[in-house]
């Protein structure tokens, strides 16, 4: 998508957003951060399901060539999403930041590695309770390895099948140890480690010495990174820009804890397509990320 065509398919609101990210991106180094699901992938049925929208896909490519980080923050673990994306310039950071992969190379928390073992318990306690109640067709227990998420989507009633599954997740999680948080349609569990989106996003700041970062999210857990952004943007250390993708079920703590906002996966692409387009029209702003080796040794 040309300059020109991306700016004509695009309302004057859209065009806004372009804008306010361009001037943080023009801040070098810079970083353009993404959330998957309901972000760049539209909400699926199940998690396998999900795919990422072609043309977010394409931007995000162009845009490893114009800025100097590109990186997809998100719940999913990092190689699903590596697999998902399929662009090895990009960091993946992966299970609200616990785990990450940096030019090929894995990393996990060694707090979170330990959980592995409490965290499959639980899982399995979660779905045994639940099942033990009703049959529950609508229940799909993913196991990302060091968090996990019991998703309730399928439901027909999603509120019920919500005040079934809350306090067993709950007790089931306080039993082994971890935590859980809520999102869309779904209930996390991780471990109870002071690390989330938010700290993630500090760590890429601090560790690629960034001037600039906008980041696009969605949900509950998008929040924890809009505020660590804000923060860093209220105290001089970096200028930033907080993007909420919108859909009916948007929780209302995302729109408070945005700046600015799109309406949707296929306006968010739109938007990341725009700004890849003028960046590239532009010239690269730096030299793509030689991502230093604290992000490697897991020390940012």
């Amino acid at each position: 998508m040309t300059d020109a065509t991306s700016a004509a398919a695009m309302t004057p609101d859209q065009l806004a957003v372009v804008d306010a990210c361009l001037d943080v991106l023009r801040q070098t180094p810079s970083a353009l951060i993404t959330d998957i699901d309901g972000t760049v992938s539209a909400i699926a049925p199940t998690p396998f399901e999900a795919v990422v929208h072609a043309g977010a896909l394409r931007a995000l490519e162009i845009l490893t060539g114009c800025l100097h980080t590109v990186a997809v923050v998100s719940g999913r673990a990092p190689a699903d999403g590596a697999a998902m994306c399929g662009l090895p310039g990009l960091i993946y950071v992966g299970n609200h930041g616990m785990e990450r992969i940096v030019q090929g190379a894995p990393w996990t928390h060694p707090a979170a590695e330990a959980a592995r073992g409490p965290l499959a318990a639980a899982l399995a306690e979660i779905e045994a309770a639940v099942r033990a109640q009703e049959e529950a067709p609508w229940l799909l227990i993913e196991n990302k390895g060091v968090t996990g998420t019991v998703h309730y989507r399928l439901a027909p009633d999603p509120a019920a099948a919500a005040a079934l599954l809350e306090p067993i997740a709950l007790a089931a999680a306080e039993r082994h140890g971890l935590r859980v948080s809520p999102g869309r349609m779904i209930v996390e569990l991780r471990p109870a480690l002071a690390v989330n989106k938010g700290t993630a996003i500090r760590d890429l700041v601090a560790d690629l010495g960034l001037r600039g970062a906008v980041f696009f999210g969605d949900d509950v857990t998008d929040v924890d990174g809009f505020l660590a952004l804000r923060a860093l943007r209220d105290d001089g250390t970096v200028a930033t820009t907080c993007i909420a993708v919108l859909a009916p079920e948007t929780p209302e703590a995302v729109v408070a804890a945005a700046d600015l906002s799109v309406a949707g996966v296929t306006a968010c692409a739109l938007t990341l397509e725009a700004i890849a387009a003028r960046l590239e029209s532009e010239g690269a702003l730096s030299t793509p990320a030689e991502v230093r080796n604290e992000l490697d040794d897991g020390n940012g």
